[in-house]
């Protein structure tokens, strides 16, 4: 049995819904299923029986739908162990669902995926990330007319983990595969978590906090450094040119932005091209947008230090 931590359904009937590129299929999702409620480290929780949901799961609209998703070589009808899941009350619907990591890849390969969750859908502009690991793809991207949104995806050879924002106040969704298995396959987690109101009611109390960054010359030569601040739409919003002689320290204007990620884009004695993302928010809680901090060495293997603060 795999215990996963993920949000509570509310509302939602049972089927199989399916996005256009049938790369998230769900499986089954009924707030029937939901059994007793305790404590868990601090949350509370609720049990789902695993065994209601296969049953409702075989249902004839279910079945063909399976069926015509396994044609495509996509999906395969699954029926889990006996199990249960415990999940905290934060968030408001949960599915379980199988996906298909190639197709994703395939999809992603050419920077646009469209996901349908939970009856929703969303067109997401994607780039993919450096890792190390080859068997293992790292993407970051936004949704489509959202510009508060953002998008992570790790892809295994049988598995996705995501975190999807529509914006960072209201709405969100993940991904996350579990210890759950039907003949070799895992089974995955799919769950949203939504605030009506919650950006206006942040709004009443606290203001927005502009981004800055600050810049400290501790080579013993005299550098150029060229800093661009763009949007998650590679919009610039900032840009300047810094001549700094050794010791020189400098401190950005305040850059009044929206909620949202940002890019800088930094470029060393025309030379060194590097990037670093940020997000920008509310003075809200203990913190609020991030402020960068970047220090120039004279080591020529890593010539800026680069460190974040939310102060």
């Amino acid at each position: 049995m795999g215990i996963v931590i993920f949000s509570v359904p509310s509302g939602s009937n049972s089927g199989v819904i399916s996005d256009d590129k049938d790369i998230v299929q769900k499986i089954e999702n009924n707030s029937s299923f939901l059994g007793t409620s305790k404590d868990w480290g601090g949350f509370k929780t609720v049990t789902a029986d695993i065994d209601k949901i296969r049953e409702a799961s075989v249902s004839e609209n279910s079945t063909k739908n399976l069926s015509e998703a396994g044609e495509n070589n996509m999906f395969e009808e699954i029926k889990l162990d006996n199990s249960s899941i415990e999940v905290p009350e934060s968030c408001d619907l949960f599915e379980t669902v199988i996906v298909n990591p190639a197709k994703f890849r395939e999809l992603a390969s050419n920077g646009t995926v469209n996901l349908n969750l939970m009856g929703e859908d969303y067109e997401l502009k994607l780039q993919e990330r450096e890792i190390q690991n080859p068997n293992v793809n790292s993407y970051l991207g936004y949704i489509v007319g959202k510009p508060q949104s953002s998008a992570f995806f790790t892809v295994k050879n049988d598995s996705i983990d995501a975190c999807i924002n529509v914006d960072f106040f209201n709405q969100s969704y993940g991904i996350a595969s579990t210890d759950e298995k039907y003949d070799g396959k895992i089974v995955h987690l799919l769950w949203r978590c939504y605030s009506e109101g919650g950006e206006e009611e942040i709004k009443k109390h606290h203001s927005l906090d502009p981004l800055e960054f600050s810049l400290i010359n501790s080579d013993k030569k005299s550098h150029e450094i060229h800093i661009k601040l763009l949007d998650f739409y590679n919009n610039s919003v900032y840009k300047e040119n810094y001549k700094m002689n050794p010791g020189d320290e400098i401190f950005s204007p305040e850059i009044n932005v929206e909620p949202g990620y940002y890019r800088y884009e930094i470029i060393l004695d025309n030379k060194f091209t590097f990037e670093q993302r940020v997000v920008a928010s509310y003075t809200a809680n203990l913190g609020g947008s991030e402020k960068l901090h970047l220090n120039i060495r004279g080591d020529p293997d890593n010539p800026i230090e680069f460190v974040s603060e939310i102060a």
